[in-house]
């Protein structure tokens, strides 16, 4: 597949699940961004660098919000699997009762 990045053309392989051509639209634009606020003055190297450090902090605090939302979703799992148990204990300890 071949993209385009920063007027630079780039033949890759990728994953068929990847939508790889919205991947290289939303790093050429970023790199477009850096390029923008630096005017103009910032090597290609420099700007891929810097551009790649950015993605990396965006996908940084995207892992630590998720890895939050998973440990709330754990928690919950928990409590239910635990109000589940006492239920389930319950409806043992009266089908007992019943029996004799």
């Amino acid at each position: 597949m071949k993209i385009k990045i920063y007027g630079k053309v780039y033949t890759v392989k990728t994953d068929p699940d990847v939508d790889l051509e919205v991947v290289a639209d939303y790093v050429d634009s970023k790199m477009k961004e850096l390029s923008e606020a630096g005017k103009g003055r910032i090597a290609t190297a420099d700007l891929a660098v810097l551009t790649a450090l950015n993605l990396a902090q965006e996908l940084m605090a995207h892992k630590k919000a998720h890895t939050g939302a998973d440990s709330v979703v754990q928690q919950r799992l928990g409590r239910l699997a635990d109000r589940l148990d006492e239920k389930l204990e319950s409806i043992k300890t009266k089908g007992v009762a019943e029996d004799k």
